[in-house]
């Protein structure tokens, strides 16, 4: 997150395509009073955009207050409420962010309780405002002027999934998704990286009182071979890591290298080792279901390693299962049940998946 003395729209480089289409969007949807919704993976710079939208609207004299799904924040004073209350919890932040913009982050992890509260705080600002003032204002005086914030929210890229599951509420979903700017991750915006690295060098040189730091063009290409799966965020961490390691006028390519991952380059898949393609897979998993529940990885993962086994060895020997079971050191009978509990000759039982499930094949 930016600190308040920084001017967000100084570090909203849009060189790439998929950068100049958010700009586009954020210059139309800025001017409205309307909730904006801005999807993508973490670290893609999403609270960012909020701030510019703030910046570029009607309500840039106003605060930008950012608040976690709990409508928890720095800038909202705590409220001494139960845990089941979210109208209490929503008090404040709403009083805080009172003229300007309140950003809440996550809508997805919201409880059921604190969507609802954020509803009707929506249509409150539609017009109608008896449906939020017997639930927000609860007689206080605080809120007697009504609900007056441009709400702005963030949500991950399985937005609709959430609908499907019930996590999200439709209703919410439907009041915040008119308006929709989706991150794109900066993998796919490598454009965008030499410039976005020499802002936030720039930004860390001065921030500790040293002069300029050049970067050799070979130090550039290591980082944007790199797949940066923390997006910006790992770049803007990467970029300080630099400045404070790098004693020298120029960071080079060996300077990189020391402070990215062992395995930063994109690696031809034929020059991996069988266990580093697999420790890679894992590794994006663990990070995409962190917060869902899953009680079952050790089966699933064995699960997707035996199914491509036995796909690959059945193509070998053209489907014959005695040469397959040879092959494989099993039992003809062993690799027949194997394959029925995988589903590998029924087409319809792949198409059924959990999220963890999912995740495994992404």
């Amino acid at each position: 997150m930016l600190s308040p003395t920084l001017r967000a729209a100084d570090f909203m480089v849009a060189e790439s395509l998929p950068m100049r289409e958010v700009m586009a969007a954020v210059e139309r949807y800025a001017a409205g009073e309307r909730p904006v919704l801005i999807c993508g993976e973490h670290g893609t710079g999403r609270e960012l955009v909020a701030r510019v939208l703030h910046q570029r609207g009607s309500r840039r004299g106003g605060r930008f207050v950012a608040v976690r799904p709990s409508f928890e924040g720095a800038d909202v004073p705590p409220e001494q409420a139960p845990a089941d209350d979210a109208c209490a919890r929503a008090r404040p932040a709403l009083h805080a962010a009172r003229g300007g913009t309140l950003l809440v982050k996550d809508v997805c992890d919201m409880s059921a309780l604190s969507q609802r509260t954020l509803r009707r705080a929506i249509r409150g600002r539609d017009g109608r405002k008896g449906e939020v003032d017997g639930d927000l204002r609860a007689g206080g005086p605080e809120a007697s002027d009504g609900y007056d914030v441009r709400l702005v929210v963030t949500a991950d890229l399985d937005l609709e999934q959430a609908v499907a599951a019930k996590v999200l509420s439709v209703d919410l979903y439907n009041a915040i998704a008119s308006q929709r700017i989706d991150m794109p991750p900066l993998r796919d915006r490598a454009d965008d990286l030499p410039k976005l690295f020499e802002r936030w060098r720039m930004h860390y040189a001065v921030e500790i009182g040293r002069g300029p730091i050049a970067v050799s063009s070979r130090a550039v290409a290591r980082l944007q071979a790199y797949p940066w799966p923390g997006n910006v965020a790992e770049l803007k961490s990467v970029s300080r890591r630099l400045v404070l390691r790098v004693t020298g006028s120029r960071i080079e390519a060996g300077d990189v290298d020391e402070v990215l991952p062992v395995v930063a380059e994109r690696v031809p898949l034929e020059d991996l080792s069988l266990e580093d393609l697999v420790k890679a897979k894992l590794k994006g998993l663990m990070a995409r279901i962190d917060g869902y529940p899953v009680d079952d990885l050790y089966e699933k993962v064995l699960s997707r390693v035996e199914r491509p086994l036995f796909d690959v060895v059945l193509a070998h020997t053209g489907g014959n299962q005695v040469k397959a079971a040879e092959l494989l050191g099993l039992s003809r009978n062993t690799l027949r049940k194997k394959l029925q509990e995988l589903g590998i000759a029924s087409a319809a039982s792949r198409g059924r998946k959990a999220r963890a499930d999912r995740a495994l094949d992404e």
